[in-house]
C-alpha cells in the first residue's frame, strides 16, 4: 500500500509519504509554521466577514473582537498542521528519506528540528551556490538553512550519520527502484541555468511516483524552464496522472500548459488561495477534474493498494 499526505501548512510545502510495502516513510520540503501567512490570514478574514452579519460586521471593524475570534463565529475551524506532530500521529520515529527540493525557506522551515527529533537515514539535496539574505530569517531558520548549507556543502559522507544523496534525472539507484520512484528534475544543466539565472526554483526537484497502477507527480517550485525539459524527456511517463502536487503551490509562475495537458490529472493540489493575479487553478481545472486547495480542504490523503484500489480524504468539507 500507498499513502500519500498533502498536509496544510499554509504558505509552503510539506508532502509525507508511506511505502508501506518496504516499511519506509519519505518527506518532501518542510515547512513548520504555527500562524498563516498573511496572505492566508486576509482570506480567511474576508470569508469570514462575508458569513456574517452587519452586525458582527460592524463589531469586528471596531476591535471588539480579533481575528480568531471572528473566525469561530463564521464557523470557519481551520489550523495548520504540525509536520512533525503529524508524523509522530502517524507512529513513526524515524524519517527513511528526508528530500529538499530547492533552497527557499518555505520549503526549509522546521528541518532543523525535524533531524532532532526523528532519526533522517538519508536526504536529497543538489549541490549549489546559493545565498540567502540572513537577516529575513527567523531565528529557527537560520538554523535550517545552516543545517541545510551542511548537508549541501559537505563533501564527505554521510554526514552526522546522515547519507547524502544527491540524484539528477535518470538516475537509477536500488532504493529508488524498490520505491517505484523517478527522478524527473533537475539535471546539472538545470542546476546550472538557475545559478545563471539567480533563480532558485529552475532546479527543483520533480518525482514520479507510480504504484498499483496509479502515477503521482510532485512538482516542487518547478518552472517553464524545468518543466520543457521534462515534456522534451519523459513525455510517455508523465500522460495520464492520478494526483499532481502542482508546482509553486499553483501559482501561475508554475504552471506550463504542455506538460499540465500531458499529466491531465485526476486530482490536482495545490496551497495557494483565490488571488487571481497569481493563482493559476482554474487553469488547471482545464485539464483536472478535481483542484483542490490544502488552505481550504485541510490535509489530503490518498491511500492505494497494490491492486489499483484505493480512496481519499481530507480533512474539511
Amino acid at each position: 500500500m500507498l499513502k500519500v499526505h498533502h498536509l496544510n501548512v499554509g504558505h509552503g510545502d510539506t508532502i509525507v509519504i508511506e511505502f508501506l510495502d518496504t516499511k519506509r516513510l519519505m518527506v518532501i520540503d518542510m515547512n513548520r509554521s504555527s500562524e498563516f501567512d498573511n496572505d492566508t490570514k486576509q482570506e480567511l478574514i474576508n470569508e469570514s466577514l462575508s458569513r456574517l452579519d452587519s452586525i458582527d460586521q460592524l463589531r469586528y471593524s471596531l476591535g471588539m473582537f480579533d481575528a480568531e475570534n471572528l473566525l469561530e463565529k463564521a464557523g470557519i475551524k481551520k489550523s495548520l498542521t504540525d509536520p512533525i506532530q503529524y508524523i509522530n500521529d502517524l507512529g513513526y520515529s524515524s524519517v527513511f528519506r528526508f528530500v529538499q527540493t530547492h533552497p527557499h525557506a518555505d520549503h526549509f522551515t522546521g528541518m532543523n528540528e525535524l533531524f532532532e527529533q526523528k532519526s533522517v537515514a538519508n536526504i536529497w539535496c543538489v549541490k549549489n551556490n546559493f545565498t540567502l539574505d540572513e537577516s529575513k530569517l527567523s531565528r529557527k531558520q537560520k538554523a535550517d538553512w545552516k543545517l541545510l548549507k551542511k548537508f549541501r556543502d559537505s563533501n564527505s559522507n554521510p554526514v552526522d550519520d546522515v547519507t547524502v544523496i544527491r540524484p539528477f534525472a535518470g538516475d537509477k539507484r536500488q532504493y529508488l527502484n524498490e520505491d517505484n520512484i523517478t527522478v524527473l528534475s533537475p539535471t546539472p544543466e538545470l542546476v546550472k541555468l538557475a545559478q545563471d539565472k539567480d533563480n532558485k526554483n529552475i532546479m527543483s526537484y520533480v518525482l514520479l511516483i507510480k504504484y498499483g497502477g496509479h502515477k503521482f507527480i510532485f512538482g516542487g517550485d518547478a518552472e517553464k524552464e524545468t518543466w520543457e525539459y521534462i515534456v522534451e524527456n519523459y513525455e510517455d511517463e508523465i500522460k495520464n496522472v492520478t494526483v499532481l502536487d502542482a508546482s509553486h503551490h499553483g501559482r501561475k509562475s508554475g504552471y506550463y500548459q504542455p506538460a499540465v495537458k500531458l499529466m491531465n490529472p485526476e486530482f490536482t493540489i495545490v496551497s495557494v488561495g483565490k488571488k487571481p493575479s497569481t493563482d493559476a487553478s482554474n487553469s488547471y481545472r482545464q485539464y483536472s477534474r478535481n483542484v483542490w486547495s490544502t488552505r481550504y480542504k485541510g490535509n489530503i490523503k490518498f491511500e492505494i493498494n497494490s491492486d489499483g484500489t484505493g480512496n481519499f480524504e481530507h480533512q474539511y468539507s
